[in-house]
């Protein structure tokens, strides 16, 4: 059975498993071993714990299947100077194993709506790239490297 809902403070032991299982199968092939090393369930899980305790957090939605977290997103107003749109997709995640399953589109959808928005995606993520086309974002232009993610190339796109 499939269900999206808030998160609340006591999903915290799930999402941080399913966001570092995420980020190794998203970023397997674009960063080294070494920097998964230093990155650990329990460190995610005390993040999402504190993350999800702060009144100020925007809604984060879970996407579970049989109980157990498999995705989730969270959108908030732009992090961007100047925003070139209100709202920010901060993150989306899908477990590999649900790729394809519709829940990427069901949280999407359940985060942002159709509502004008803007996100970063890593530049060789084809996948990611083509599934927000879909959704209306184009690339606007903008780039940026991050340095603490070994030198990680992100554009951001539009819509």
């Amino acid at each position: 059975m499939t269900t999206l809902r808030p998160a609340t403070v006591e999903d915290a032991a799930g999402i941080g498993p399913c966001h570092l299982a995420c980020w190794q199968e998203t970023y397997a092939g674009l960063l080294s071993p070494e920097f998964f090393a230093t990155r650990t369930p329990e460190r995610f899980t005390a993040n999402w714990a504190r993350t999800l305790a702060d009144p100020a957090t925007a809604a984060v939605t879970v996407a579970e299947v049989d109980g157990e977290v498999v995705g989730f997103a969270l959108a908030v107003p732009s992090r961007d100077t100047p925003p070139v749109r209100d709202e920010e997709l901060a993150m989306i995640y899908v477990r590999a194993a649900h790729h394809g399953s519709g829940l990427g589109q069901a949280l999407l959808d359940t985060v942002l709506g159709d509502r004008p928005a803007s996100l970063w995606v890593a530049e060789e993520n084809p996948r990611a790239r083509r599934f927000y086309q879909r959704n209306g974002f184009t690339a606007d232009g903008a780039r940026t490297v991050l340095e603490s993610w070994e030198g990680l190339a992100e554009v951001r796109m539009v819509r």
